[in-house]
């Protein structure tokens, strides 16, 4: 797909559901990276469990709290998204628990099990939102 055709499809996704969904898939896969870094202790910042547990604080939460529940509440594909992305969530903030107790063995087993789990579970689940054809009003 040639990038103008992404761009575009980024562009009816947003018209159609009021979200940048490759945006909002794309942070969430940026959190591996920061999770890695966390736990390996070179992370540059102080990120506390409790904060990465809000999962109604990005983007993509405060759009499925709001406007995406309003238009698209009754789906279970919409439904699946609300979970997977909950248990992302949660998974992160375990992990940060642990690397924040030296637990390296057990966050990494985490981040490589329940959280990439999660993850696709959550971009999966985008994707079936994203390919929606139209609001069901």
């Amino acid at each position: 797909m040639l990038m103008s055709e992404t761009a575009q499809s980024v562009e009816v996704s947003y018209q159609k559901f009021g979200i940048d969904f490759a945006e909002a898939a794309m942070r969430h896969m940026e959190w591996r990276e920061r999770l890695k870094n966390h736990i390996s202790g070179t992370a540059m910042d102080s990120w506390p469990s409790s904060e990465a547990t809000q999962y109604d604080r990005c983007e993509l939460g405060r759009w499925l709290r709001t406007i995406g529940r309003a238009q698209l509440g009754h789906l279970s594909a919409f439904r699946h998204l609300e979970l997977a992305h909950a248990e992302f969530h949660y998974f992160a903030g375990v992990i940060l628990s642990k690397a924040m107790l030296k637990e390296v063995v057990q966050a990494e087993e985490i981040l490589k099990n329940e959280f990439s789990q999660a993850t696709r579970r959550v971009l999966v689940s985008i994707n079936e939102i994203n390919a929606l054809p139209s609001l069901q009003r």
